[in-house]
């Protein structure tokens, strides 16, 4: 198993660019989704202690200057989409919702590497996107609010993880046969409407917030 996951990462390893950013398919030009999707995995190993982003051995430094470069791109990624909010437009009104499903995802995966240093533009950004979610949320999706329940958690946002994790329990059904569940989690085409990551969101979110062991075994 650790020759194939030292496979994998070699793999990463070559077919990242030079931006930091991967392809879709070796060749093709940079993606930032499928970025931030690979980033977000490797902050999911990071929590289950699979990989570190210590800096001892040559591997671990290996991987620690693989994941930096990716969100170096990713941050740069995330300050681009925000200016070009006014781009067209400079009397925009920021109240109003602009919290992509991107930048949301991208709030997601910064929130494990706490540890890689944040430019001050990246913070005041991320604040602005904070006041978005407070203002926002109820209008969302179920993973949406998953991933907006624990973004705010981690930006010690306790009042607004608190509402959405409400509004989640008095929205779930739980029933001897299916445990807890969501009517509302069905399937449709786009990456954030598949219902078992979805679910399995959920799940993280329940279990890292709020850790109530029948409600988790309930999910599962």
């Amino acid at each position: 198993m650790n020759n194939e996951l030292q496979s994998a990462l070699r793999k990463l390893k070559n077919n990242q660019m030079s931006s930091g950013a991967w392809a879709w398919f070796k060749g093709g030009y940079e993606n930032r989704y499928i970025t931030q999707h690979i980033i977000a995995g490797f902050g999911h190993l990071k929590q289950l202690g699979v990989i570190s982003t210590e800096q001892g051995t040559s591997d671990e430094k290996s991987n620690f200057e693989m994941i930096e470069n990716a969100i170096k791109y990713l941050d740069t990624q995330f300050i681009k989409e925000y200016k070009d909010i006014r781009k067209y437009n400079a009397k925009v009104d920021l109240d109003k919702d602009h919290l992509s499903h991107t930048q949301l995802h991208y709030l997601y995966m910064r929130r494990f590497f706490s540890d890689i240093k944040k430019s001050k533009e990246v913070e005041n950004i991320i604040k602005y996107y904070q006041t978005q979610i407070q203002k926002y949320w109820l209008s969302r999706s179920l993973y949406s609010k998953g991933l907006m329940a624990l973004i705010s958690h981690r930006n010690e946002d306790s009042k607004t993880a608190s509402k959405i994790m409400n509004s989640l329990k008095e929205t779930s059904i739980t029933s001897d046969e299916l445990g807890m569940y969501w009517k509302s989690n069905t399937n449709s085409w786009y990456w954030y409407q598949a219902p078992i990551e979805t679910h399995a969101l959920l799940i993280e979110a329940f279990a890292e917030i709020e850790n109530d062991t029948e409600t988790i075994d309930n999910l599962k």
